[in-house]
């Protein structure tokens, strides 16, 4: 039970391969009562050569009868506590064991030194740090590579691998999507994500020496981190206890990055500092700023706008505003334009689940995620956009002016936060057993 990757990263990693278990089926929120799926046999291993049901959530308490099932796993994240509890209600009536899996044995092992970042809750400013700390190490003279959270379920079909969805020059047996940024000033970083996150590491492996998980939501870390850095968002602090598995995350870390302090009182984050020194006192606790960077703003100016915003983000935020919109408001744009109405396939569907939605979310990857997203901003008449998209979309934009938007981390004590992640990777060369 579960969504966002580690239902079957869950599977994959303590199931897989486990002969005195028998996986009957992911459950999917997304699916109505008569609709179904496959987790591919491609990825699901020789102990399931027809694959492992998809079915509906909303039938589970059928399922646990009719499946005569023993353990339900929860593996979710970014999930309001109380809505654990209904869940774990629901399993539990219906006749099953509840189980979580423990962090620590999900995290796979790699010969490479990890920096971890995650969030007491989503939205408070994962990637820009990511990005922020591979900058650093690329100008120590380091090979680093980024490994992402998955960003959405891929739309497994029973050609499941295809190429359209793996562009690594590694081969694996499970597709693996490589795609760069390029932080400011330096050179493009691959940018590593897929389904079976064994194979994703093993072709990070081969490109880096050191990796940097970039999370998604409040999700733990796939993969076993030397230095687990944690952010907070000021303004939604009271999430991180609010909501499973936010406060695991803190309890993990290392160390903790109060982000967007310029959003904030000052005491208001003394107080923070002091409540997360209850809950984890070992941690060192960094802070830092997060402005909006607006690569284009005159081109804006007087202007109607679409705004394109990363798709997860939305859905694991209840549909914040984000860079784009704080660009389009600092920009002096005429309008907003929203672009619901001009949505197809899956774009439809996901305004139908996020009607408070305005902007325009970028869901996937796939050629088919590609073109609708292509049709729609062809048919939105604004004059210009803003890209606050993780990703290079040029070939799909139409022929106006486009700006970039995208959140900055600025560390109130970058010495300090810079010698963190220095040391993480030096202690990592320097004894290859010292790796928590």
């Amino acid at each position: 039970m579960g969504a966002a990757g580690r239902d079957f990263h869950t599977f994959n990693t303590i199931f897989r391969q486990d002969a005195d278990h028998r996986v009957v089926g992911f459950t999917s929120r997304e699916y109505c009562v008569d609709d179904s799926g496959t987790y591919p046999a491609t990825l699901a291993g020789p102990l399931y050569p027809d694959g492992v049901p998809i079915l509906p959530e909303v039938a589970l308490e059928e399922l646990i009868v009719h499946l005569r099932v023993d353990d339900v796993v929860f593996a979710y994240t970014e999930t309001r506590q109380e809505e654990v509890g209904q869940l774990a209600s629901r399993v539990l009536a219906a006749g099953a064991d509840f189980r979580m899996i423990a962090p620590a044995r999900l995290m796979l092992p790699t010969s490479r030194p990890v920096i971890a970042v995650s969030a007491a809750r989503a939205g408070a400013g994962k990637s820009p740090t990511a990005s922020y700390l591979a900058e650093l190490l690329l100008r120590d003279g380091w090979r680093v590579a980024v490994v992402r959270h998955p960003r959405q379920h891929h739309p497994f079909d029973n050609t499941y691998p295809v190429d359209h969805l793996s562009t690594t020059t590694q081969k694996t047996d499970a597709p693996v999507c490589r795609d760069e940024v390029s932080p400011a000033g330096s050179d493009p970083v691959p940018v590593f994500s897929g389904v079976d996150y064994q194979a994703v590491l093993t072709a990070a492996e081969a490109e880096a020496d050191v990796l940097i998980w970039d999370g998604s939501g409040s999700d733990p870390p796939f993969l076993r981190p030397r230095l687990h850095l944690v952010l907070v968002d000021p303004l939604r602090a009271d999430g991180a206890v609010e909501y499973f598995p936010g406060e695991v995350c803190l309890r993990l870390a290392d160390a903790i990055l109060i982000n967007k302090c310029d959003t904030v009182p000052a005491d208001r984050i003394s107080s923070l500092v002091e409540a997360l020194g209850q809950i984890n006192p070992a941690a060192q606790v960094f802070t830092a700023d997060s402005p909006v960077t607006v690569d284009g703003a005159e081109l804006l100016t007087g202007r109607t706008v679409v705004i394109l915003e990363e798709g997860d983000s939305l859905r694991l935020d209840s549909i914040r505003p984000g860079a784009g919109t704080e660009a389009a408001r600092r920009s002096g744009v005429a309008a907003i334009i929203n672009p619901k109405p001009y949505a197809t396939g899956s774009l439809a569907r996901f305004y139908r689940r996020n009607p408070a939605a305005q902007v325009l979310p970028v869901l996937g990857d796939t050629p088919d995620d590609l073109a609708e997203l292509g049709q729609a901003l062809a048919a939105v008449p604004s004059e210009a956009i803003i890209d606050a998209s993780r990703r290079d979309l040029s070939d799909l934009l139409p022929d106006r002016p486009v700006a970039r938007a995208f959140y900055s981390l600025r560390p109130h004590d970058p010495d300090g936060l810079a010698a963190l992640a220095r040391q993480a990777v030096r202690h990592r060369f320097a004894s290859a057993d010292r790796i928590r």
